[in-house]
C-alpha cells in the first residue's frame, strides 16, 4: 500500500537476526524504502546464531548474498540455547 501512494517506509528491527534478514530483503527490493531501523547491530549472541552475520558497513548494512533469505543458522549454536517455556503443561514437576 505504502507504494501505491508514493509513501516512503522505515522498517523497524526488534526481534533477531532472521526477522532483519527478512526485512533487508524488502527493503532491497521496495523503490520506497527510507531506512532501516534498528536497536542494535546484531552482535553477541545474533551473530553467533547465524552461520554468516549480518554486516555492517560505515552504518550500512550488506545485504546477505546467500539463497532465500540470505541467512543459515547456526544449527549447534541454536541446541545450546534452547527455548524451554517456563511452567509449561508438559513439565512433571
Amino acid at each position: 500500500m505504502a507504494e501505491a501512494y508514493y509513501a516512503q517506509i522505515a522498517p523497524h528491527l526488534y526481534c533477531g537476526p532472521v526477522e532483519a534478514a527478512a526485512n533487508i530483503q524488502i527493503d532491497t527490493c521496495s523503490p520506497n524504502f527510507l531506512i532501516q531501523e534498528s536497536i542494535g547491530q546484531f552482535d553477541g549472541f545474533h551473530a553467533d546464531i547465524l552461520k554468516n552475520p549480518i554486516e555492517w558497513e560505515s552504518g550500512y548494512i550488506i545485504p546477505p548474498k546467500g539463497p532465500g533469505l540470505g541467512v543459515e543458522l547456526n544449527e549447534e549454536v541454536a541446541a545450546q540455547h534452547l527455548y524451554k517455556e517456563p511452567n509449561a503443561h508438559t513439565d512433571n514437576e
